[in-house]
């Protein structure tokens, strides 16, 4: 069971200057510490999780991440924190200060997560990181940045940029929130619960393959039932971490700058991904690395494929370790 545990970074300094006197950041730890000579941990392995995810994601990889698993918790000290403008971490809702909350791009989110590592927990190198989906653009600003600080990445369900319409869908996503008056350019008293429903069903009608939609549900009530449980999600959804965390996306675009990572890479994609696609965000991503493997699996489930059909990938990230990164 991940036990949630806490660590604060004092006068945390934002990319726009702006500075953050405590900000926390929720993390969890799996798996046993291996130390080296010096007594510095020696099997540090980060795992990222996605847009909608905290610290416990995890837990929705364990066919891949645990004991005997393709990361092997008997080998590896999983870390899982709760990415910078998430509830857990310090975020606009978390901190209570809303649209006073610094703006923050992916690389603050990774040198919070940085700090986190080296001052909370002691580490000073990582034997891998893996990010899903917005976590593999973490993945991507941490090779860029600390580009010794580990052996290797996992990248599922990601890219170096965002795609016309993944961004499309992601910025109407913030117009319609910020169009809404409940929502009230921010400083709502209490969160627009009706409007977080409106994006949920957004989101939902391209997370997964065009065949889900169609052959998974036997009428429009059961369709719309579907609809329902993601709704039911948003419940926890605020309004302001989210528009917050999308803009963080909206930067995201590594183009020029990923053909200098050289740490080894396995992208996986999945087929049938319409927010990741293929072709414009999968293939690309591949081929700009310098030295990179790919691993292809069809999933009716298509972006929520990265969870609920990772098994499919268990084989290809089990080699990659244990061949590619033995030495």
């Amino acid at each position: 069971m991940l036990k949630q545990k806490n660590h604060t970074l004092h006068d945390f300094k934002f990319e726009s200057g702006m500075v953050i006197s405590d900000l926390s950041m929720e993390y969890a730890v799996q798996g046993t510490k291996k130390l080296d000579e010096q007594g510095n941990i020696a099997n540090a392995f980060l795992y990222l999780h996605g847009w909608s995810g905290d610290y416990a994601s995890v837990k929705n990889l364990s066919s891949v991440i645990g004991p005997g698993k393709a990361i092997d918790t008997r080998k590896f000290y999983v870390i899982s924190p709760t990415a910078l403008g998430t509830p857990g971490s310090s975020s606009p809702s978390s901190t209570s200060m809303g649209t006073d909350f610094p703006e923050y791009s992916i690389k603050d989110m990774i040198v919070a997560q940085y700090e986190l590592l080296r001052q909370g927990l002691g580490i000073e190198h990582l034997q891998g990181i893996m990010g899903t989906s917005m976590g593999g653009f973490q993945a991507l600003h941490w090779a860029l940045e600390y580009p010794d600080f580990m052996d290797f990445l996992i990248l599922h369900g990601t890219s170096h940029h965002l795609s016309n319409r993944m961004f499309g869908v992601y910025h109407l996503m913030n117009q319609i929130i910020e169009g809404d008056a409940k929502y009230n350019k921010g400083k709502y008293v209490q969160n627009p619960v009706k409007v977080m429903e409106h994006v949920a069903y957004l989101s939902y009608l391209w997370s997964l393959s065009p065949e889900n939609y169609e052959e998974c549900f036997d009428s429009r009530n059961e369709f719309l039932a579907g609809v329902g449980e993601r709704k039911a999600d948003s419940i926890n959804w605020d309004a302001n971490d989210i528009i917050w965390r999308n803009k963080a996306m909206f930067n995201h675009d590594l183009t020029h700058e990923i053909s200098r990572i050289s740490v080894p890479a396995l992208v996986i994609g999945i087929h049938q991904d319409q927010i990741v696609d293929e072709k414009f965000s999968i293939m690309p991503l591949k081929e700009g690395l310098r030295n990179s493997e790919l691993f292809l699996y069809n999933s009716i489930w298509g972006h929520y494929g990265c969870i609920k059909d990772v098994l499919k990938a268990s084989g290809a990230i089990g080699r990659f370790i244990s061949e590619g990164c033995s030495d």
